[in-house]
C-alpha cells in the first residue's frame, strides 16, 4: 500500500494529536525586517525568494548592498536540480532540491527490503500548497522564530517536515563576500541584460570565484521588494541555491558534471515585483497563503500579467545560459553536481565542492557531509553550520573547504533527486551507496570526461580517499551505518544519531506517536519513496500503540546497531540533553559497542539540543566546543595532523556550564555514589490526556507534544537535596510495587526541576506494566532516560510517575493502579571526574 493511502489517515492523526495546527495554519510570511535570524521560509514545488533592495547596489558583484527583508532569514536558498519544472524560494536555509521526471512514484516502494533501481518522482502541485502551508505555520509556531525563544530542534519530525516541503536545510547566517584568497581565481561571464517591462534591468551575469559560480540577478534594481523564482531549472541537470547575502536573490550555480569541460546549460530566474497589494494580502492568515501562489501564477501569464501589472507589479525572466569551460579560464577545480550509480544501479544525486584555495593537482582530503531526513544534500558552500541555531550543532561546508578539505553532500536514496527507495540509513542500502559515493571520489584523482577540472583527492592508497564524514540526525546515523561496511572511512562525528529505530521509536514497545506521525508527515510531504512498511509501522504504531513483526524488522534492518563492531573509523559522538526522539543513551550505548576501536578514538559530547527544543540558557561556549573539537578530530584522522586535545566526555548542565572528563558515563568508574528518594505511593488512574506529561507550556505546538511537563495526576516521589553539590550524567533507576486494572500498558516516570517547573531534558520514560489484577514487583531497577544536571544544596528535583505522556500517546489506554513503596535512584559523578570547561580543549 503507497503513501497516496495513508497521507489521508496520517494527516487525522496528526490533527488530532496537535500537529495539525502546525500544517494547516499559520501567516503566509516568509521574511522579517532588520538583522533578527529565523530559519523559517516557504516552499514546495513553487517557491519565492522575496528580497527587497536599496538604492546602494555597486554593481552584480557588491557584497556590502544593504538591504531590508521583509522577514527575517539566514544565509541560505533553494535548489533546482533538472527538469523543465518552476520552483521558488522565500526563505533562508541550505540547498534544496525538488524531484525531476521518474517513471515511477511513492506507491512504487516494495513492501520488503528488495530494492529496484529507480529514478526520482515528478513533483506536484500539491508539494507547492503542502510546502507553503508547513512553512507559513512554522513562522506562526516555531518557538526560535522570534529570535528570543527557546531554540527549536533541528531535525525533529516537525523540521523534518518543514524543511522537507521547502526542500532545503535551515543554516546561520553567513556571508557569501569572497576572502582576497579566493577572488585570485576569479572570473565573469556576461550575458545579455534583460528588463521588467517597466524598465527595470535584471542582472544575467554570472561569476567564478573559488570554484564557485554565483550570480545575482537583482543587481541594478532599484530599491524595493522582489520575488526571484526558477522557472527554467538548469538544463543539463545544474543546481541552483538562492542566498540572502551578499544580496537577496543572489544564487550559486552547480553545473551538471557533463557541461564542465564543454557545453552550455540554460536556465531562467524571474523577478518580480512585490507591490503593496501583495504584501498585504498575503499578510493575511490563511488567505495569504491561497493568494501567494495565484500571484506567482499571474506573474507568469503573458498580456494578462501586464494588465494586472498596477496591482501585483511588473516581472521578467533573466535568462541564463552557463558556459563552465568559458568561465574556467584558470582551469582550477570547479564546484559541480553529478549522478552517480550505486550498487545496484539506483542513480544517487551528489555534489562536490573543492577545498579553498587549493589548485588543480594538489591533493586535498575529503568530508562527506549527510542531511538530515527529508532533506537534500548541502549545496549551499558559504554556510558555517549545516543547520541552524543550537539545536543541530553540525559544520556546514563553508568552514571545512576553509580548512583545506574537498566536500561532497548527497541527496538520499528515494528522496529528492536521487532514485531508489528509502531504507532509513539501512547499512545494506544507504550504506552501500555512500560506499559507492567513496569509491567515486578515490576515482577524482585522474582527470577525465567526467571530471575535468577534479585531480585533488587526496589517497591513504589507491582507491583509498582520506575521508571523513559529518552530520546530523539523519546523516549522522549514516555515518554510523557507513563506517561499519567500509573500513576506508577514517573519522565520524555522528551528531544525534540513533543506536536502533526500534529502541528509540518503539522502547519497551511503546510507540513515540507524535514525532513519529510527524517523521512520517515529513516524508510524504517531500513525495519521498519509502519501503511500504514504513507507513504500515506508524500508521498502527498511532492507531493501536503496536509495531507488528513486519515493522519491527523493516525498523530493525536500519541498524547500525549490528555493524558497530565492524567500525574502524575515529568516532566523536556528539548528542543532545533535550533530544527526546534519539536520547543520551543512544550515543552511550554505540559508544559501548565500538569494540573494534581503541579507547582514545571514541569520544563523546553532550549539548543543549537536539530533536527537543532546549529550555536552558546557552553560551557561545557550546557552538564553540563542537566545531572546534570536530575540526581538531577530523585534523588528527583524516588530515594526518597533530593529535588532538579534546577530553573523553564533555557535557552541559540545565545551567549552560560545560565539564569534561577522562572517562565515558559508561565507565565502571564515572560515578561514586548516588542520590536517593522514596515514597508510599498512591492510586494512579490512567486516562488519555487527563492530568499526564505534556504538551510542555514553555514550548509552542508542535514540538510540545514530544516533550514532558509536569503532571497533576502522578505519584510524587521528592529526591533528598544534597549537602553539597552534586553532578549528574546518567540514568535514574526505579523500583515499586502495583495492582491495577485496565487496558493501560505502561505508566511514565520523569524528573521535575522544582525551581524552573520543568522536566529535566524534557524527557519521559514509558515503564511496562500488566494491569490483569494481580499484585507486581519491579525489583530489578528500571533506568530511565540519562539526564546531564549539577545538584546544589538549592535545588529541588522530584520524581513523578504518571498515566499518560503526549509523547507517547494512546488512546486506548484506559484503567487504574495503586502504585506502593517506591525507590528512586540518581548516580552522582565522582567529583575526580568533573572539570569545569571554560574555553573549548583541542
Amino acid at each position: 500500500m503507497g503513501a497516496a493511502r495513508f497521507v489521508g489517515r496520517v494527516g487525522g492523526l496528526a490533527v488530532a494529536l496537535g500537529v495539525g495546527v502546525a500544517v494547516f495554519t499559520g501567516n503566509g510570511v516568509a521574511w522579517a525586517d532588520g538583522g533578527a535570524s529565523s530559519d523559517s521560509g516557504t516552499g514546495g514545488g513553487a517557491r519565492q525568494h522575496t528580497s527587497q533592495a536599496s538604492d546602494t547596489k555597486a554593481g552584480p558583484r557588491a557584497s556590502t548592498r544593504g538591504s531590508k527583508k521583509s522577514h527575517a532569514s539566514s544565509t541560505g536558498g533553494l535548489t533546482s536540480r533538472g527538469g523543465p519544472h518552476s520552483s521558488t524560494s522565500t526563505g533562508a536555509g541550505d540547498s534544496t532540491s525538488p524531484k525531476q521526471t521518474d517513471t515511477g512514484n511513492a506507491d512504487s516502494a516494495t513492501t520488503d527490503t528488495s530494492e529496484p533501481s529507480s529514478d526520482p518522482a515528478p513533483a506536484t502541485p500539491a508539494a507547492a500548497v503542502s510546502g507553503i502551508l508547513t512553512a507559513a505555520a512554522t513562522n506562526l509556531l516555531d518557538p526560535s522564530a522570534g529570535g528570543n525563544s527557546p531554540s527549536a530542534p533541528a531535525d525533529s519530525p516537525l523540521s523534518w517536515a518543514v524543511l522537507a516541503v521547502t526542500r532545503r536545510q535551515a543554516l546561520s547566517a553567513a556571508s557569501v563576500s569572497p576572502t582576497a584568497a579566493q577572488t585570485t581565481t576569479s572570473a565573469s561571464q556576461t550575458t545579455p541584460t534583460a528588463s521588467l517591462s517597466s524598465g527595470l534591468p535584471v542582472n544575467a551575469n554570472l561569476f567564478l570565484a573559488d570554484g564557485i559560480i554565483t550570480g545575482d540577478p537583482g543587481a541594478g534594481l532599484p530599491a524595493g521588494a522582489y520575488t526571484y523564482t526558477v522557472v527554467n531549472a538548469p538544463s543539463a541537470g545544474g543546481k541552483i541555491t538562492f542566498l540572502t547575502t551578499p544580496t537577496p536573490g543572489s544564487f550559486t550555480y552547480l553545473p551538471d558534471v557533463s557541461v564542465l569541460s564543454s557545453g552550455t546549460e540554460t536556465f531562467g530566474i524571474r523577478v518580480s515585483q512585490v507591490s503593496q497589494l501583495d504584501q498585504f494580502v498575503t499578510g493575511i492568515p490563511i488567505l495569504g497563503l491561497v493568494v501567494s501562489p495565484v500571484i506567482d501564477t499571474l506573474h507568469q501569464v503573458p498580456i494578462l500579467s501586464d494588465l494586472l501589472a498596477p496591482l501585483i507589479g511588473v516581472s521578467t525572466v533573466a535568462a541564463y545560459t552557463a558556459d563552465p569551460s568559458a568561465l574556467n579560464t584558470l582551469g582550477a577545480p570547479l564546484a559541480y553536481t553529478a549522478m552517480i550509480t550505486s550498487f545496484d544501479g539506483t542513480s544517487i544525486s551528489t555534489n562536490f565542492f573543492p577545498a579553498t584555495g587549493v589548485p588543480l593537482g594538489t591533493a586535498a582530503p575529503t568530508i562527506l557531509n549527510g542531511p538530515g531526513l527529508a532533506s537534500p544534500g548541502a549545496t549551499n558552500p558559504f554556510a558555517e553550520w549545516t543547520s541552524a541555531g543550537a539545536s543541530n550543532l553540525v559544520v556546514g561546508i563553508k568552514p571545512l573547504r576553509d580548512a583545506g578539505y574537498d566536500v561532497i553532500t548527497w541527496d538520499p536514496r528515494g528522496e529528492f533527486a536521487s532514485g531508489g527507495v528509502l531504507q532509513l540509513d539501512s547499512p545494506a542500502f544507504e550504506g552501500q551507496d555512500v560506499k559507492s559515493i567513496i569509491s567515486w571520489a578515490a576515482g577524482l584523482n585522474t582527470a577525465g570526461v567526467d571530471n575535468p577540472y577534479v585531480s585533488n583527492i587526496a589517497l591513504n592508497s589507491p582507491g583509498d580517499p582520506k575521508i571523513g564524514m559529518v552530520g546530523g540526525s539523519y546523516g549522522g546515523g549514516i555515518q554510523l551505518a557507513s563506517a561499519g561496511i567500509d573500513p576506508r572511512i577514517d573519522a565520524i562525528v555522528p551528531g544525534i544519531a540513533w543506536n536502533s529505530l526500534t529502541a528509540s521509536l518503539y522502547p519497551d514497545s511503546a510507540f513515540k506517536t507524535s514525532y513519529a506521525s510527524l517523521l512520517l508527515l515529513s516524508l510524504v510531504t517531500t513525495g519521498a519513496r519509502i519501503n511500504n512498511q514504513l507507513y504500515l509501522g506508524i500508521a498502527t504504531g498511532d492507531l493501536l500503540g503496536w509495531l507488528s513483526q513486519t515493522a519491527l524488522a523493516a525498523l530493525g534492518n536500519a541498524g547500525p546497531d549490528y555493524v558497530l563492531a565492524n567500525v574502524k573509523a575515529a568516532t566523536l559522538f556528539i548528542q543532545g540533553t533535550v533530544d527526546v526522539l534519539f536520547p543520551l543513551n543512544a550515543a552511550i550505548a554505540n559508544s559501548q559497542q565500538l569494540t573494534g576501536l581503541p579507547p582514545n578514538q571514541v569520544k563523546m559530547i553532550w549539548y543543549c539540543g537536539g530533536h527537543g527544543v532546549c529550555l536552558n540558557p546557552q553560551t557561545p561556549l557550546q557552538s564553540d566546543v563542537i566545531k572546534q573539537d570536530t575540526m581538531a578530530w577530523l585534523d588528527q584522522y583524516v588530515n594526518g595532523g597533530p593529535v588532538n586535545g579534546i577530553p573523553k566526555f564533555q557535557w552541559v548542565d540545565q545551567n549552560g556550564n560545560f565539564y569534561y572528563s577522562g572517562k565515558l558515563p559508561s565507565d565502571a568508574t564515572f560515578n561514586s555514589g548516588a542520590i536517593t528518594g522514596t515514597a508510599a505511593g498512591g492510586l494512579l488512574g490512567i486516562v488519555p490526556l487527563v492530568g499526564g506529561s505534556g504538551p510542555s507550556p514553555k514550548a509552542s505546538l508542535p514540538y510540545s507534544l514530544g516533550l514532558g511537563a509536569p503532571a497533576s495526576n502522578a505519584i510524587n516521589v521528592p529526591i533528598a537535596a544534597p549537602g553539597t553539590t552534586e553532578y549528574i550524567a546518567g540514568a535514574p533507576t526505579v523500583t515499586f510495587d502495583y495492582q491495577g486494572l485496565g487496558t493501560g500498558r505502561f505508566v511514565y516516570a520523569q524528573v521535575v526541576d522544582n525551581n524552573t517547573g520543568r522536566v529535566v531534558g524534557n524527557i519521559v520514560t514509558p515503564i511496562p506494566v500488566t494491569l490483569d489484577g494481580r499484585s507486581h514487583q519491579i525489583t530489578v531497577p528500571v533506568p530511565l532516560n540519562d539526564i546531564a544536571y549539577t545538584y546544589a544544596p538549592t535545588d529541588s528535583l522530584t520524581l513523578q510517575i504518571t498515566s499518560s505522556a503526549t509523547a507517547f500517546e494512546n488512546f486506548t489506554a484506559f484503567g487504574v493502579v495503586n502504585i506502593s513503596d517506591v525507590n528512586v535512584s540518581i548516580p552522582t559523578i565522582d567529583p575526580g571526574n568533573v572539570t569545569p570547561e571554560t574555553t573549548p580543549i583541542t
